[in-house]
């Protein structure tokens, strides 16, 4: 199946940067929302976008005029009957996103496709919710959508081949790379990641190591852009510790943090978002020491035992765990080469 029309639901950041993806590669798109002003808040986003792309000579002057057009916004469903593929992008919560499901089934051409943006939930339950579970998929986009490389295409339980394909043909056509990955709680990226941040979080707050110190040994030690701390302020605090307690919730005490993340969401420090967070607060320059030290193999030691969990129960294929990783969370190497060259190196 080939992709030619292209619908997203929910004009948030997320939905109309997937939105600007489709015009970009060229495809009709539907933009749908409810409310009037979160569908003039993402033509705007598109608009800056198109802007950003074209100052940086990624796009022509006919082009960049010529995208925005492509997109046509709708406040109702029947706007999207003629897509081929409909991407939700709405609130993370299940009985949302069936709503949402249900409400596409019952417009869309009964060949078409329905995705779900969604970053952990099941996609077996969603599709459950029309009459049309084997042509439902994920499709997680990293934020930013316009950016990031990496998209999960995620495989419910009643997803079929050819949907699958047709999702990772669409994913390169919008410039994008897919990583196929198997229906699990927190897919592949997040799972591994929040595993090893709760490990640094625990670690530290049992050793009383201060944030910018773990951060600066942990990326000392493992090949990641960035510290487990700074990462969760960038995140958001609130965002994560939901997705923490999902996780723990799904696979026990190894994704517990020490009430780490809770504490802070309590005191209102939400990340960059509130203006404070797990570590910026501190003034004076990090100074890792030998506990600092011990944070950071805390940290790498769970990311490279989630990752080889993930490949033991085939999640991802391990070249696409370490892909995922390499594109969806900036490793310079995956944490299973790493590991191993690591070992030879011992």
């Amino acid at each position: 199946m080939v992709v030619g029309r292209l619908g997203v639901v929910g004009a948030g950041v997320m939905g109309s940067e997937i939105a600007w993806l489709g015009a970009r590669a060229g495809l009709p798109v539907v933009l749908r929302d409810a409310a009037a002003a979160a569908l003039d808040a993402g033509v705007t986003h598109v608009r800056a976008l198109t802007d950003a792309a074209a100052a940086r000579g990624r796009l022509g002057p006919g082009d960049a005029e010529a995208l925005p057009a492509r997109i046509v916004t709708a406040g109702d469903d029947a706007a999207l009957a003629g897509c081929d593929l409909v991407v939700e992008a709405v609130t993370e919560r299940m009985e949302v996103k069936r709503a949402v499901m249900e409400a596409l089934d019952a417009v869309l051409a009964p060949g078409a496709l329905i995705a779900s943006n969604t970053s952990g939930l099941s996609i077996t339950d969603m599709g459950a919710a029309t009459g049309r579970p084997d042509r439902v998929l994920g499709l997680h986009f990293f934020n930013p959508a316009s950016r990031m490389e990496l998209v999960e295409v995620v495989r419910g339980r009643d997803t079929s081949e050819e949907t699958l394909r047709t999702g990772e043909d669409l994913v390169r056509l919008l410039g994008k790379t897919p990583v196929r990955v198997r229906e699990c709680p927190g897919f592949l990226v997040n799972r591994v990641l929040v595993r090893a941040m709760a490990a640094a979080y625990r670690a530290a707050r049992e050793a009383d190591v201060r944030p910018a110190d773990a951060d600066a040994a942990v990326t000392a030690l493992a090949p990641v852009p960035m510290g487990p701390f700074a990462l969760g302020d960038l995140i958001g605090l609130d965002t994560l510790a939901h997705i923490r307690r999902d996780l723990a919730a799904a696979y026990g005490d190894r994704f517990e943090d020490g009430g780490v993340l809770d504490a802070a969401v309590a005191a209102g420090r939400l990340g960059r978002k509130s203006g404070s967070g797990l570590r910026d607060a501190e003034e004076t320059p990090p100074e890792p020491g030998p506990a600092a030290g011990d944070v950071a193999e805390a940290y790498a030691e769970a990311a490279v035992d989630e990752a080889r969990r993930c490949r033991d129960e085939g999640v991802a294929a391990p070249e696409d765990v370490d892909r995922a990783l390499r594109l969806g969370a900036g490793w310079r190497e995956g944490p299973l080469a790493w590991a191993a060259s690591r070992a030879g190196r011992a």
